[in-house]
């Protein structure tokens, strides 16, 4: 036998020792197969999978890279979780102290459920990242009067007739949703135009109607960096290969060319902050004003009783929040906001004022005074909705003649004035109770007559 023919012949039985199979289906489809043990399951049997491909090629080079693979204890099984029950089970995981934060992390990837919910997490691709951000742009604004609650089953049956486009008939659905009535909310969805009757028993997926607005770059950024916390979670996990939405650029913000196009203001001048304080002066809780002023947060605010304050310290250890309909009070934001600061003079006695008003409003509606009551509460003790807290600032602010900021705006004023009179940024990130570098990159804010100073100061 010569070389040659000892080659073939050991290529054959190479070939012949990978257990390809073929299946020809009735339309005279051929598909190729293999069996693999990829391990054992919970009950110690030996978890033996079926692969499926289009070629005998892709089957045999997906066969010996899937055997290496288990050769070396590399091998990642196929992840069988969409887009959104991905993000149910890594929100349903996460030990979040803070309900706000858990609502945050579902409202960010709700437009990541709403465009690809019912897409494999294990076959999502950076492409599919870059048609979510062009979607999110151009489109991915909702009404949320009409919004579509993603958990409803007629969202869950929506989403598996989107998988496919050639239409599924009633049986697989209801197949899919056992022991669920899925014709009712079928019947909504082609009402609705979601979904359309494209034959006797057989549903295919519309596209919504909606009103093609973008929303902005900031909103697409936050949404992809929950959208990437959640693949990393399964890559680490050792269920995925990699994480694929890192992969995808970030949008960055619009430059406007004209001043009219220009954000609003993010802070105040040193003038416009004492007309603020000026105009405040008047109202019953100038006191809180006041610590909003010096940069406490409105959580923080909001969160303060009379029995964390004295002339040496007033103790940040609580917040208030709005969650929902609901005011949730819990710890901090992090453990730098954890801080004892020492109130300025008028601070103190501005809080000192408040607090003999409260005890006589307590005395003339026969309320018992507890020092343990909020700061931040209406005459008769209940306490102050955060949004209402903002819409009193915009209040005192509109009536004052100034320019319109957020809320928290009075913080980046407060952090942006310290910085401007020297004080060093690690003793005014302890002050604000955040990190250094957010004092830099975040909080700090840049007006006219910072930009003067600096110019006539470089030569003298």
């Amino acid at each position: 036998m010569t070389d040659t023919t000892e080659q073939e012949t050991a290529k054959k039985r190479t070939r012949r020792a990978e257990p390809i199979n073929t299946h020809t289906a009735k339309n005279g489809k051929t598909s190729y197969y293999f069996q693999v043990d990829v391990g054992t399951k919970p009950d110690g049997t030996r978890d033996r999978q079926q692969f499926t491909y289009r070629t005998q090629a892709e089957a045999r080079r997906e066969y010996r890279r899937i055997t290496s693979e288990m050769a070396a204890g590399t091998y990642i099984r196929p992840l069988d979780l969409t887009v959104a029950e991905a993000c149910d089970e890594w929100i349903a995981g996460r030990r979040l102290r803070r309900q706000v934060t858990r609502n945050n992390y579902v409202q960010h990837l709700l437009p990541a459920r709403r465009y690809m919910g019912g897409k494999k997490l294990a076959q999502l691709t950076k492409a599919d990242g870059d048609a979510l951000v062009t979607w999110m742009l151009n489109r991915g604004r909702v009404d949320q009067r009409k919004a579509i609650n993603p958990d409803s089953l007629s969202s869950r049956v929506a989403a598996f007739v989107a998988l496919h486009t050639d239409g599924v008939n009633a049986r697989e659905i209801q197949a899919e949703f056992p022991g669920k009535d899925i014709h009712t909310p079928l019947s909504a969805l082609v009402r609705t135009g979601r979904v359309k009757r494209v034959g006797r028993g057989v549903y295919a997926a519309t596209e919504v109607a909606e009103v093609e607005r973008g929303v902005k770059p900031v909103t697409v950024r936050s949404t992809l960096t929950a959208l990437s916390m959640m693949v990393q979670s399964y890559v680490d996990q050792g269920r995925l290969p990699r994480n694929v939405v890192a992969l995808v650029e970030r949008p960055a913000d619009d430059i406007p060319e004209d001043d009219d196009e220009a954000e609003a203001a993010k802070s105040w001048t040193v003038v416009e902050v004492q007309r603020f304080r000026t105009a405040a002066q008047a109202h019953r809780l100038y006191a809180c004003w006041l610590m909003s002023t010096y940069g406490m947060r409105r959580s923080e605010v909001l969160g303060m009783r009379w029995s964390r304050f004295d002339d040496a310290a007033l103790k940040v250890r609580r917040g208030r929040v709005a969650v929902g309909t609901e005011t949730e009070e819990n710890l901090p934001k992090s453990r730098r906001s954890r801080r004892d600061l020492p109130p300025p003079a008028e601070l103190a006695e501005a809080l000192r004022s408040l607090k003999k008003a409260q005890r006589a409003e307590c005395l003339a509606l026969g309320i018992p005074w507890s020092d343990d009551r909020l700061i931040a509460v209406h005459e008769d003790g209940t306490p102050l909705r955060p949004e209402r807290y903002t819409d009193e600032f915009q209040r005192i602010a509109k009536a004052a003649g100034l320019r319109r900021i957020q809320l928290k705006g009075l913080r980046n004023t407060s952090v942006s004035l310290m910085l401007t009179l020297g004080i060093p940024v690690h003793i005014v990130a302890a002050w604000h109770g955040h990190d250094p570098s957010m004092s830099l990159s975040v909080y700090s804010d840049t007006h006219t007559e910072d930009l003067k100073a600096a110019g006539a100061a470089l030569f003298g």
